[in-house]
């Protein structure tokens, strides 16, 4: 399976093995006995990857242990449809959002409007979609969509999740005041997981950097990151190195100003009180 988000990782991890060995095209495909167009094209993800070539690549490369399976592991199940390739109501971006999900070991959120969907309930993520343009149908799937993104928090081996949240976010009552309640409520029953951390700007700061726009970095195994930058029904997903200083250096800001966990914590359920006794 060529030139898919999946393909692409996978190339990506085999560029910046060779790149690691200090080895040329030519070199590799001279030490492995393939021809450069071929190294050229499985590197570049411009033709089906297929394992054998992986695994004769990584004996060139000399990659052994875990590394070596989960790397064949992904090119074992390049041409196994996974639920989000298959769900046609979802754009490029979403997939590619969703498959950088499953891969990540860890997810730094960014969120300035709402509660990030990875810790959304589904009133909540309903009451955000309710105020587009979607139909009933439209946003009972993109409410499903969300709540199975959220697996990757609870697998055999989770991802490690870090969310900096502004405080107005928690003091909009998304949905109503029961909707908002039992939101916050789920965000500290996430927040008991080892995992998953929430951390609050608070009101007082005024402006901060975060205020620029939500983001999420989501980061893999050997280093590689990418970006989405989140946008009006779509967003962005940017893989580039290059690309990653001003959204490191918005997280690391954030890291210094924001409350800390304990303290967020009591925040968020001061505001679940506030919108319980609203709705009572």
């Amino acid at each position: 399976m060529a030139n898919t988000p999946r393909a692409r990782a996978l190339a990506k991890e085999l560029r910046a093995l060779r790149k690691a060995r200090g080895l040329t095209l030519e070199e590799l495909a001279a030490e492995v006995g393939l021809s450069r167009a071929k190294v050229s094209r499985v590197e570049n993800a411009q033709q089906g990857i297929a394992e054998a070539d992986v695994a004769t690549l990584l004996a060139g490369l000399k990659v052994k242990g875990a590394d070596r399976e989960r790397l064949l592991k992904m090119a074992r199940e390049l041409d196994q449809p996974v639920w989000w390739e298959l769900h046609k109501g979802l754009t490029s971006q979403i997939t590619g959002l969703i498959d950088a999900e499953q891969r990540a070991v860890r997810i730094t959120e960014v969120s300035m409007a709402y509660v990030p969907g990875l810790l959304q309930t589904r009133a909540y993520s309903r009451a955000i979609f309710e105020v587009g343009s979607k139909t009933m149908t439209e946003i009972d799937e993109a409410v499903n969509v969300r709540q199975v993104r959220q697996g990757v928090l609870y697998k055999s081996e989770p991802v490690k999740l870090a969310v900096f949240l502004d405080e107005g976010v928690l003091a909009r009552p998304v949905g109503g005041p029961q909707v908002a309640a039992e939101q916050f409520r789920h965000v500290l029953k996430a927040i008991e997981q080892p995992n998953i951390t929430v951390r609050v700007a608070p009101t007082s700061l005024g402006a901060h950097l975060g205020l620029d726009g939500g983001f999420s970095l989501l980061e893999f195994v050997r280093g590689n990151a990418n970006i989405y930058v989140e946008a009006h029904n779509s967003g962005l997903l940017l893989n580039d190195p290059a690309e990653e200083p001003p959204f490191r250096a918005t997280i690391s800001k954030l890291g210094d100003v924001a409350m800390s966990p304990e303290q967020s914590a009591r925040l968020i359920a001061t505001y679940a009180v506030r919108f319980e006794s609203e709705k009572a």
